[in-house]
């Protein structure tokens, strides 16, 4: 059997595997609704499905057709994604697509025959439109339980990315449309303007950034310690590709100190865009794979924000909230996990040429999808530097460099002025070392890692970085250029 093909974990009926149970761990949470007994009953329905149709592709609509009373049609479908990506169903079958006449393609959404599930109705989106790019409006539930989109339940003041260009009448960017009564005396082409600019915005909100709180002294939920090799790991990874990337992050929860230890980084693969990204389920269960070899536990997960500010969107705190109920411990309640945000461009006023990193964590705070808080975090290891962990880096950035979205590192950091991306680079992954660790990592760095980068993403013909040989020969940033 070809390794392509083979399966992830050995698969048992009666059983279930540690894969699994890292897998898809909102089945052995604790939840009333979703437990491993039903977790089984929905895999082995799977299997059998899929053994009975196969060669042909198992779709997640075929696949929950016998599974009317198993609960949430989202979870069943997180199952089928799992299942697929561990190559225990659809292994070599053949999806076939059907056109949509017209230009348009269908999109159908939760069918409303569970409690949990979203209720909507059929439509048609047109293709090429924003509203086909963005997908549907989020619903959840309000104070009261009925369902309301979420965009205009959220609380709180947001800001958007500057990844579309706004019209001068869009100018109010709050979460309501307004009201047919409000508008009841405007011409009507003035009134389809509104609610086209309204639907606009809506497509956009998920992506709007929100500014994190600060926590009060003495509330902080446990503190954050990250090492140098993680946050230096985490920094290479968003300098490589022009859109997003996604990862998690290993490390400890110490109870009794009240602290999350980040000690480790696993870059994962993604479709990704500059505005947003989605880890591969593979990808995941390798690193929860590997953090269990290591004695480790998923702590975390990072993303980049390529041309803007370190602060989350409103889908990135739903991941994050999401994350954090599976993380739940049931002896305190506590919710060990965190999000990092890494933006190359770096802060305003902060250190030139340094990526700017934060830490956010959810509070319910009375909202559905709750409210982002900043976490302070403290960076160790910084005055060892490892060829281990360089070593990590040189396999990340030789695995990125045939991909098409990899940034050219030749090009100005900005427009005005001489420094290129490469060497913004490594003046950032640079400032999380010590002084005394520096040197080693400059020597690293010049024998490992530039090289690479020279090689595989300083692009010929860029002109405004100047050549490889220049690039090449330049001297690494002394401690005075960097924090």
């Amino acid at each position: 059997m070809d390794a392509d093909t083979l399966p992830l974990f050995d698969l048992d009926l009666a059983t279930v595997s540690e894969v699994e149970r890292e897998g898809c761990r909102e089945f052995f949470a604790g939840k009333a609704n979703k437990t491993p007994e039903r977790y089984m009953t929905i895999r082995n329905y799977m299997v059998e499905a899929w053994h009975a149709v196969q060669p042909l592709y198992l779709t997640k609509i075929k696949a929950r057709a016998g599974l009317r009373n198993c609960g949430d049609v989202n979870a069943i479908g997180r199952i089928h994604t799992f299942l697929e990506h561990a190559r225990i169903i659809n292994v070599g079958a053949q999806r076939t697509r059907r056109s949509q006449p017209n230009g348009t393609r269908r999109r159908r959404p939760a069918t409303g025959d569970s409690d949990d599930e979203e209720p909507d109705e059929w439509r048609s989106v047109p293709s090429g439109s924003a509203a086909s790019l963005a997908g549907r409006r989020r619903r959840v539930r309000d104070d009261e339980g009925n369902w309301v989109y979420q965009d205009e339940y959220y609380g709180g003041r947001v800001i958007a990315h500057d990844v579309v260009e706004r019209r001068a009448d869009d100018a109010d960017y709050s979460y309501s449309d307004g009201s047919d009564e409000e508008h009841e005396g405007a011409p009507a082409h003035k009134r389809r303007r509104r609610a086209l600019n309204g639907a606009r915005y809506q497509v956009q909100s998920e992506f709007r950034l929100v500014p994190c709180r600060a926590f009060g002294e003495g509330l902080l939920p446990f503190r954050v310690e990250v090492s140098a090799a993680a946050l230096a790991l985490m920094d290479l990874h968003a300098h490589l590709m022009d859109t997003e990337v996604i990862g998690l992050l290993g490390g400890t929860y110490d109870a009794g100190e009240g602290v999350v230890r980040v000690e480790v980084a696993f870059p994962c693969n993604s479709t990704s865009t500059t505005t947003e990204c989605e880890m591969d389920p593979a990808s995941e269960v390798d690193a929860r794979r590997v953090f269990a070899l290591q004695g480790r536990h998923v702590v975390g997960w990072f993303h980049s924000h390529p041309t803007f500010d370190a602060m989350p969107s409103v889908r990135d705190i739903h991941n994050q909230h999401a994350y954090q109920a599976l993380c739940r411990r049931a002896a305190d309640s506590v919710e060990p996990f965190v999000g990092f945000i890494v933006s190359p461009p770096g802060a305003a006023g902060g250190a030139y040429g340094v990526s700017d990193i934060s830490v956010f964590y959810v509070v319910a705070d009375g909202s559905p999808e709750g409210v982002p808080y900043q976490l302070p975090y403290v960076v160790t290891s910084r005055d060892a530097v490892s060829t281990e962990a360089v070593d990590e880096m040189a396999l990340l950035v030789e695995r990125h460099a045939a991909m098409e979205h990899r940034v050219d590192l030749a090009r100005r950091f900005r427009r005005s002025e001489a420094m290129t991306l490469l060497e913004k680079l490594v003046i950032s992954m640079r400032s999380h070392w010590d002084d005394e660790a520096r040197q080693h990592w400059d020597d690293l760095v010049s024998r490992r890692l530039r090289p690479l980068l020279l090689e595989h993403y300083c692009r010929s013909g860029s002109g405004s970085g100047g050549s490889h040989s220049e690039l090449a020969n330049a001297a690494p940033p002394t401690a005075q250029e960097s924090p």
